[in-house]
């Protein structure tokens, strides 16, 4: 995945920039991206429909006619529907991707419009959050309600709800 560990600032100007999106697959801390770091990586573009649930919202207008969707770091290649060639970039940032999910009868339940990105400093997927906590609403609903009426809208009496990633958005300046 990373080509070479050469560290340089991007020059500002005019570069193309990609955002990327790299899975909570770890790496050996020597093959973590850092910013600054120049990288060499295949990326497949995902259509909106074949997205992660973790990211779907979170997808852009694709390149030559694509519709929505995103590209992310190609590390199963039998997996993709479309390949793009090689590309060679510098890391300009890394966030983290968190969603916010309610524990229900039938696992745990991502909610709609709940992601949350913050700036890491690495890919390590040590920086991902696994984090509990019962509360009532959510973040795309901030009005408090009654226990009945959450009951009748997620099917659980006591909410108990998690932050949880498995992907970071890297932003690319792309390199000759």
């Amino acid at each position: 995945m990373l080509a070479d560990r050469q560290r340089r600032t991007p020059e500002p100007g005019s570069q193309q920039t990609l955002t990327v999106f790299v899975d909570d697959e770890p790496v050996p801390a020597h093959r973590l991206w850092h910013p600054g770091d120049t990288v060499t990586t295949t990326l497949s573009w995902l259509d909106e429909q074949h997205l992660p649930a973790e990211i779907r919202s979170l997808a852009e207008a694709g390149p030559n006619g694509y519709g929505r969707g995103a590209f992310y770091v190609d590390r199963y290649p039998g997996l993709s529907t479309a390949h793009v060639a090689s590309v060679r970039g510098v890391v300009a940032s890394i966030e983290v991707v968190a969603n916010l999910a309610l524990s229900t009868d039938d696992g745990w339940k991502l909610l709609p419009g709940t992601v949350q990105m913050w700036c890491v400093p690495d890919t390590g997927t040590w920086r991902m959050p696994n984090l509990q906590c019962s509360v009532p609403g959510t973040t795309g609903d901030l009005r408090f309600i009654e226990q009945h009426e959450f009951f009748e809208r997620y099917g659980v009496a006591t909410p108990t709800f998690r932050r949880d990633s498995r992907y970071f958005r890297v932003d690319l300046y792309l390199t000759a």
